[in-house]
């Protein structure tokens, strides 16, 4: 079972919450696939802790994580930045300050 099948099952109120954002925000199949990759990922990371429980300081051990361990180009490390501020910002309603600064353009 890969990191998104473990993340449906386990947070399948915030999954459906997930989904429904993206869908109202208009985002792509792709985008949302995307998005989904990198919260499961996320959670994953930290041993499937609730999102509500991580802190912003979580986020950044993560984000650093994939740009060093992963080895992750700088497109993809955006791109799990946006997952995670989408998240944070517009499903659970938890701005995370020095992240949403970060994800300026």
């Amino acid at each position: 079972m890969d990191s998104a099948e473990l993340f449906i099952q386990s947070n399948h109120d915030l999954y459906v919450d997930l989904q429904n954002a993206i869908k109202e925000a208009g985002f792509s199949t792709r985008t949302q696939h995307n998005y989904i990759h990198w919260i499961a990922r996320f959670l994953s990371f930290h041993q499937h802790k609730s999102a509500s429980e991580l802190s912003e300081s979580d986020v950044l051990r993560f984000l650093k994580y994939v740009a060093t361990q992963l080895k992750a180009s700088p497109a993809k490390c955006r791109q799990a930045l946006q997952a995670l501020v989408f998240m944070y910002q517009t499903v659970l309603k938890r701005p995370l300050p020095i992240l949403a600064t970060a994800n300026q353009p």
